[in-house]
Protein backbone atom coordinates (compact mmCIF):
# COMPACT_ATOMS: atom_id res chain seq x y z
CA UNK A 1 0.00 0.00 0.00
CA UNK A 2 1.41 3.41 -0.93
CA UNK A 3 1.95 6.11 1.71
CA UNK A 4 -1.13 8.18 2.63
CA UNK A 5 0.62 11.26 1.23
CA UNK A 6 0.59 9.69 -2.26
CA UNK A 7 -3.16 9.17 -2.09
CA UNK A 8 -3.82 12.83 -1.25
CA UNK A 9 -2.05 14.01 -4.41
CA UNK A 10 -2.39 12.65 -7.89
CA UNK A 11 -1.82 13.24 -11.57
CA UNK A 12 -4.89 14.37 -13.48
CA UNK A 13 -5.96 16.10 -16.68
CA UNK A 14 -8.87 18.17 -17.97
CA UNK A 15 -12.36 16.90 -18.67
CA UNK A 16 -12.59 14.78 -21.81
CA UNK A 17 -8.81 14.34 -22.20
CA UNK A 18 -6.81 11.13 -21.97
CA UNK A 19 -4.09 10.93 -19.38
CA UNK A 20 -0.91 9.09 -20.38
CA UNK A 21 1.72 8.24 -17.75
CA UNK A 22 5.10 6.58 -18.33
CA UNK A 23 5.62 4.51 -15.21
CA UNK A 24 7.92 3.30 -13.81
CA UNK A 25 10.50 5.75 -15.15
CA UNK A 26 12.94 2.93 -15.97
CA UNK A 27 12.70 0.17 -18.54
CA UNK A 28 11.54 -3.17 -17.17
CA UNK A 29 13.51 -6.33 -17.87
CA UNK A 30 11.44 -8.93 -19.72
CA UNK A 31 9.65 -10.84 -16.97
CA UNK A 32 6.27 -11.51 -15.42
CA UNK A 33 4.84 -8.88 -13.05
CA UNK A 34 1.88 -8.07 -10.84
CA UNK A 35 0.73 -4.45 -11.18
CA UNK A 36 -1.35 -2.56 -8.58
CA UNK A 37 -2.73 0.93 -9.32
CA UNK A 38 -4.32 3.31 -6.81
CA UNK A 39 -6.92 6.00 -7.46
CA UNK A 40 -8.42 8.38 -4.90
CA UNK A 41 -10.28 11.61 -5.54
CA UNK A 42 -9.54 13.78 -2.51
CA UNK A 43 -12.06 16.48 -3.44
CA UNK A 44 -15.37 16.90 -1.63
CA UNK A 45 -18.00 14.78 -3.34
CA UNK A 46 -20.66 16.60 -5.37
CA UNK A 47 -23.07 15.70 -8.21
CA UNK A 48 -20.53 17.05 -10.72
CA UNK A 49 -17.30 15.64 -9.32
CA UNK A 50 -17.35 11.93 -10.19
CA UNK A 51 -14.64 10.41 -12.37
CA UNK A 52 -15.21 7.35 -14.54
CA UNK A 53 -12.52 6.15 -16.94
CA UNK A 54 -10.93 3.12 -18.58
CA UNK A 55 -7.39 2.05 -17.69
CA UNK A 56 -5.00 0.51 -20.23
CA UNK A 57 -1.45 -0.74 -19.69
CA UNK A 58 0.75 -0.87 -22.79
CA UNK A 59 -2.31 -0.67 -25.02
CA UNK A 60 -4.16 -3.55 -23.34
CA UNK A 61 -7.34 -3.14 -21.30
CA UNK A 62 -6.54 -3.26 -17.59
CA UNK A 63 -9.84 -2.07 -16.08
CA UNK A 64 -13.07 -0.71 -17.59
CA UNK A 65 -15.26 2.04 -16.16
CA UNK A 66 -13.26 2.61 -13.00
CA UNK A 67 -15.08 5.05 -10.69
CA UNK A 68 -12.50 6.93 -8.60
CA UNK A 69 -14.04 8.17 -5.37
CA UNK A 70 -13.00 9.80 -2.11
CA UNK A 71 -12.95 6.33 -0.52
CA UNK A 72 -10.23 5.23 -2.95
CA UNK A 73 -9.96 2.33 -5.36
CA UNK A 74 -7.14 -0.15 -5.92
CA UNK A 75 -7.01 -2.39 -9.00
CA UNK A 76 -4.44 -5.08 -9.65
CA UNK A 77 -3.48 -7.46 -12.41
CA UNK A 78 -2.97 -11.14 -12.66
CA UNK A 79 0.51 -12.06 -13.85
CA UNK A 80 1.45 -9.85 -16.81
CA UNK A 81 4.42 -10.33 -19.14
CA UNK A 82 6.06 -6.90 -19.49
CA UNK A 83 9.30 -5.49 -20.83
CA UNK A 84 10.75 -2.10 -21.69
CA UNK A 85 8.83 1.08 -21.02
CA UNK A 86 5.39 0.84 -19.48
CA UNK A 87 2.61 3.27 -20.39
CA UNK A 88 -0.61 3.69 -18.44
CA UNK A 89 -3.41 5.42 -20.36
CA UNK A 90 -6.59 6.61 -18.64
CA UNK A 91 -9.46 7.32 -21.06
CA UNK A 92 -12.41 9.23 -19.55
CA UNK A 93 -16.01 8.19 -19.98
CA UNK A 94 -17.78 10.63 -22.34
CA UNK A 95 -20.18 11.74 -19.59
CA UNK A 96 -17.59 12.14 -16.82
CA UNK A 97 -17.62 15.81 -15.70
CA UNK A 98 -13.93 15.78 -14.67
CA UNK A 99 -10.78 14.20 -16.08
CA UNK A 100 -9.19 10.92 -14.95
CA UNK A 101 -6.57 10.74 -12.21
CA UNK A 102 -4.02 8.31 -10.79
CA UNK A 103 -2.34 8.55 -7.39
CA UNK A 104 0.12 5.69 -7.07
CA UNK A 105 1.23 2.36 -8.40
CA UNK A 106 3.22 -0.68 -7.37
CA UNK A 107 4.85 -3.30 -9.54
CA UNK A 108 6.16 -6.66 -8.38
CA UNK A 109 8.38 -8.92 -10.45
CA UNK A 110 7.65 -12.62 -10.29
CA UNK A 111 10.95 -14.39 -9.66
CA UNK A 112 10.94 -18.12 -10.50
CA UNK A 113 12.60 -20.24 -7.85
CA UNK A 114 13.05 -23.34 -9.96
CA UNK A 115 9.90 -25.05 -8.69
CA UNK A 116 11.51 -26.00 -5.40
CA UNK A 117 10.65 -25.31 -1.82
CA UNK A 118 13.24 -25.77 0.86
CA UNK A 119 12.19 -28.54 3.25
CA UNK A 120 12.60 -26.27 6.27
CA UNK A 121 10.23 -23.70 4.68
CA UNK A 122 7.65 -26.38 3.90
CA UNK A 123 7.79 -27.63 7.51
CA UNK A 124 7.06 -24.12 8.79
CA UNK A 125 4.00 -23.83 6.57
CA UNK A 126 2.38 -27.07 7.74
CA UNK A 127 -0.79 -26.65 9.72
CA UNK A 128 -0.66 -28.71 12.86
CA UNK A 129 -3.86 -30.08 14.33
Amino acid sequence: MPPAKALRAGVTTSRGKKLSVQWPPVELPAATYYVALYFQDSRTASPYSWRVFDVAVNGKEFFRELNASAAGVMVYSTMMPLSGKMEIVLTPNETSPVGPLINAGEIYQIVPLGGRTATRDGMRLQIRV
